[in-house]
């Protein structure tokens, strides 16, 4: 799907965008990534798009476990998802400058983050997740330079953060964005976010609003026992935080 040409129509739209994250954030990613297909089962029967933002040792654990083609039966769209501290030996060897200190790629720079970003991306269609459409930076971070990298080097059309965030400094943007749905830096749609009533009446102003509306969650809460539900006080998974979404959604009849 053209994601592009879709949200230049008019009217509510919601999809769901996934931050598919390595080991640095998950201790759990095997399996996290074995109850992915449950998550994007639910959400292409309910006809909702995910755009898998991922970083490269996660496609390299997706690809490893046998699990590419079978998530591209869904309705998905591929996004590229870089925390530059966390990057697997081969690409660091081509990127030696890189500091496992510095978690923001726009503190690089523009040739530095020419490099990682390609680099990122030959990584990813090497096991086989292509074509990449997307970009979200890690911690939302972009910048003037990051913009340049994607629009002269790169086949990605738009990115997707929270504008909001410290970490997303652009001044002029030469792709597309299509953003998070925040109101602030803190204040956005995030599904392990606040209480159900609070996602359910920010989705009622949305779509009132008739808003192009781009959720937000992450993969190392695909495994409903996974020990972010306790340290974060998440009080239920991320599936039933959704169904009740959809449950909004339908009901307004859309």
């Amino acid at each position: 799907m053209n994601i592009l040409e879709k949200i230049k129509e008019e009217g509510f739209q919601f999809y769901l965008s996934i931050d598919c994250e390595g080991p640095n954030f998950d201790k759990n990613l095997i399996n996290n990534i074995n109850n992915m297909e449950k998550f994007l089962k639910l959400c292409t029967l309910n006809d909702i798009y995910t755009i898998l933002f991922i970083t490269p040792k996660f496609a390299k654990t997706l690809y490893e476990l046998n699990l590419v083609n079978i998530i591209k039966k869904y309705k998905v769209i591929f996004g590229l998802h870089i925390h530059p501290e966390d990057l697997p030996d081969k690409i660091i060897e081509k990127c030696p400058f890189i500091n496992p200190k510095i978690e923001l790629i726009s503190d690089y720079s523009f040739e530095e983050q020419k490099q990682i970003i390609l680099n990122c991306i030959d990584y990813l269609a090497e096991h086989g997740i292509s074509p990449i459409e997307a970009y979200r930076g890690g911690y939302f971070s972009m910048n003037d330079d990051t913009q340049k990298v994607l629009k002269n080097y790169t086949n990605i059309k738009w990115e997707s953060h929270n504008i909001y965030r410290k970490q997303y400094n652009v001044t002029k943007h030469l792709i597309e964005s299509i953003p998070v749905y925040a109101k602030s830096d803190t204040y956005e749609l995030r599904l392990e976010y606040f209480d159900i009533d609070t996602l359910k009446d920010m989705l009622i102003n949305a779509i009132k609003n008739k808003d192009k509306v781009i959720a937000i969650t992450h993969s190392y809460l695909f495994d409903e026992n996974d020990f972010h539900y306790k340290r974060d006080n998440i009080k239920e998974p991320i599936y039933f935080r959704l169904e009740k979404l959809i449950d909004v959604i339908k009901s307004l009849g859309f």
